[in-house]
């Protein structure tokens, strides 16, 4: 089952998890774009290359690999492997961590 609804607040996602109860499903925000971190040496990036999907009660993109948690997947254009930093940034940011892999979406 597919749900799109547009311009909903973050904290709109809690009671969409709640409902959730062990199920996998995934939402995606998409984002302005990414902005530029000169201290990390790190240029914006454009909207069509910056959202975030959450995963829940799951690890991959595609709920295949269920989990008892959630996992944040960072969606960035990354040419030469030079966004790992904001990856690692970004996780920093929420007291997270990277997990160390990296996977192409054609999403």
């Amino acid at each position: 089952m597919q749900v799109f609804d547009w311009c909903r607040p973050l904290d709109r996602a809690e009671p969409f998890i709640a409902a959730l109860g062990p199920d996998p499903a995934a939402v995606r925000w998409d984002l302005d774009g990414w902005p530029a971190v000169p201290e990390a040496g790190l240029e914006a990036i454009s909207q069509k290359y910056a959202y975030l999907t959450l995963t829940v009660n799951s690890r991959d993109l595609y709920q295949d690999e269920r989990s008892q948690d959630h996992t944040v997947h960072v969606h960035v254009r990354d040419r030469n492997g030079d966004q790992i930093d904001r990856v690692h940034r970004l996780a920093d940011q929420i007291s997270g961590r990277f997990t160390g892999r990296v996977e192409m979406a054609p999403l």
